[in-house]
């Protein structure tokens, strides 16, 4: 279809507009362009468009505009590239500030023969109106400036900082110095920071939103990227189109199967300094999960030495988000697959396809769970580590598909920065020519006498206490902590005493690595006894507790007589201050509180059957 003359396509009728063939040609100093807001531009095949010979890309008046969440998407039968030397325009924002690194892929390439993406010549400040621009700046001071938001009047010019550019080198294993004068090839990812946004003379150093206007020729159709030669290494790639990645589908690819796990980078966009040893930062971890709806952990935030080793934390972590839908600019990093021996596997390269792309939009309620229907079974641990020093967000997943080995897109690699202390799931070698393997999310055909390795590493002694911190559709009654080493079992889920965030299964360990002692154990829900029918709603119902000041003891009533096993209390630190056992079929108990210091304590009491109790209850003794 050819375009000679200005098109707008705002207010049609239906969400998606559709083309064959798009061609769109200035002539002279006529405005010849398309104009898109809030829906997708679907094109099956290729597009060109062509500025005037004397037009320049922050003037000319010949191109697609992409304009409050529209997007473009082309066919996956795309037979040819596309051409010209016009552009598509579209905006991205940065929610950083001058201190902060976000990963970039950019999603339009040059109209030269090398199709590689240019800083200096594509990445533009958003201009005086909705489709002129202005050509940014760039400063080798450590800190960039702009102006936030997409205002058309009166808008500051964008200096980006040279000193925070960077790509990757999968082959070295190491970081390249990119400056505003490197290139980028169609699916790689780079580094840069914000800027010092200025919003009305005022500058807000953590709300800043600099927008950026990336204008080329769209990238389209397979586009390859290198991956590492060794195991567990990484490609900074990125979703390399002007339209959301759907990395479900690009995961599942047969020719993507060389690729492990895909980690996003976030840092604490708290801490306002350039050097190394005060940020903090680390990788979340993203898998398809055994359903294809997307599983993601949070990265642990990491201080780092000044060799770029982790080593603590102050208990900050990433932004728990949905992460299937990689929005148009997201750059990422592409882990390599491999046996558990150090060798890689799978395809060397991997390829993003049109047939990847989805009108998603970015921010949009459908990229998130919604427990309400969400069918997954799974259970979301936090290994604590110390007084809140830092944790590990893991997931054990429960699906009939999976197996006891390693399963990829069902297993994610872990990502080992956990500096001094760090816990995983283990998987040694399954007999299929996979060795010992390190996760961060695993998934198991669940039986309920099954035992899950769980290890921990502390290069100090230091306590580790474990949570449940999201059930979902669990097929288990209680979820334990087993510690083979004296048989003990801890619980960890809703069953255990929980006060705020401390929970019972927590314990010392001297420093070492432990990878055969504990493991994650499951119990199935007690009988009941047709007489005393212990469930727990029952049993709360049963029991009437009162803390006596006075007499300085707790007072527990038992109408029902059912048969106490133990009764334990303890205090807001999740210390145990207080237990007994084999209390019997009694009407009344009283326990002794004189010795209490004043403060709010937890009581857990046990029937028989296992039933639980629990009651909080505050003490003065003044």
């Amino acid at each position: 279809m050819d375009m000679t003359k200005f098109l707008s396509l705002l207010g049609l009728l239906t969400a998606t507009s559709v083309f064959a063939q798009l061609t769109v040609k200035q002539d002279g100093s006529s405005e010849t362009y398309i104009y898109v807001t809030d829906q997708v531009l679907y094109v099956a095949d290729d597009i060109s468009v062509t500025k005037d010979a004397g037009a320049t890309n922050e003037n000319a008046k010949a191109g697609i505009y992409l304009r409050d969440d529209a997007q473009l998407i082309q066919g996956a039968s795309q037979s040819t590239s596309n051409q010209g030397t016009g552009f598509i325009s579209v905006y991205q924002d940065s929610n950083s500030d001058s201190y902060d690194y976000n990963f970039w892929s950019a999603p339009v390439a040059s109209a030269d023969a090398s199709n590689n993406f240019s800083l200096v010549s594509q990445v533009f400040n958003p201009g005086d109106s909705n489709i002129t621009a202005a050509s940014s700046t760039y400063t080798g001071s450590w800190n960039g400036s702009g102006e936030s938001g997409i205002s058309y009047t009166n808008r500051a010019s964008l200096s980006i900082s040279t000193a925070w550019l960077y790509k990757f080198n999968e082959a070295t294993n190491s970081w390249a110095y990119l400056g505003n004068s490197g290139t980028v090839a169609p699916g790689y990812g780079f580094t840069m920071k914000g800027t010092n946004v200025t919003t009305g003379g005022t500058y807000n150093v953590d709300t800043n939103n600099q927008y950026y206007e990336f204008r080329g020729r769209a990238n389209s159709g397979d586009i390859v990227v290198n991956l590492s030669s060794t195991e567990g290494n990484v490609t900074l790639a990125g979703n390399p189109y002007p339209s959301a990645l759907d990395l479900t589908a690009f995961f599942n690819d047969a020719d993507n199967d060389g690729v492990s796990a895909i980690m996003y980078w976030d840092e604490d966009r708290t801490v306002n300094s350039h050097y190394y040893v005060d940020n903090k930062g680390g990788y979340g971890t993203w898998i398809p999960g055994p359903d294809g709806l997307g599983q993601y952990t949070v990265p642990t935030f990491m201080n780092y030495d000044n060799n770029g080793n982790a080593t603590t934390s102050n208990g900050s972590y990433g932004e728990d988000v949905a992460r299937r839908y990689a929005p148009i600019g997201q750059g990422l990093m592409l882990k390599r697959n491999g046996n558990g021996s150090g060798t890689a596997t799978g395809n060397s390269t991997a390829t993003f396809k049109n047939e990847h792309r989805v009108y998603v939009k970015e921010g949009a309620s459908s990229v998130f769970r919604n427990p309400e229907n969400d069918n997954r079974s799974l259970t979301r641990f936090h290994v604590i580590f110390d007084d809140y020093s830092h944790y590990r967000d893991m997931i054990l997943n429960y699906h009939e598909r999976a197996t006891l080995g390693f399963d990829r897109g069902s297993d994610a690699p872990h990502p080992m920065d956990g500096g001094q202390k760090e816990a995983y799931f283990n998987i040694q070698d399954d007999g299929n020519e996979q060795g010992q393997k390190n996760l961060v999310i695993q998934s198991v055909p669940f039986d309920m006498n099954m035992s899950i390795p769980i290890a921990f590493k502390l290069n100090q002694q230091g306590r580790v206490r474990i949570k449940a911190a999201e059930e979902l559709n669990v097929p288990y009654y209680r979820v334990l902590l087993l510690d083979t080493q004296d048989n003990m079992r801890y619980p960890i889920n809703g069953q255990s005493i929980s006060i705020g965030d401390m929970v019972t299964a927590q314990l010392t360990l001297p420093a070492g690595t432990y990878e055969n002692r504990f493991f994650i154990v499951f119990e199935d829900a007690p009988e009941e006894d047709p007489g005393h029918p212990d469930t727990r709603s029952a049993i709360a119902d049963a029991f009437d507790f009162v803390q006596d000041n006075r007499a300085k003891q707790l007072e527990v009533a038992n109408p029902e007589m059912h048969k106490v096993d133990e009764v334990n209390i303890y205090d807001m630190s999740g210390k145990l201050v207080y237990y007994a056992y084999g209390l019997g079929s009694a009407s009344r108990y009283s326990f002794p509180t004189y010795n209490f210091a004043d403060g709010v304590y937890m009581v857990r009491l046990v029937t028989e059957n296992d039933g639980v109790v629990s009651y909080k209850m505050s003490v003065m003794n003044r």
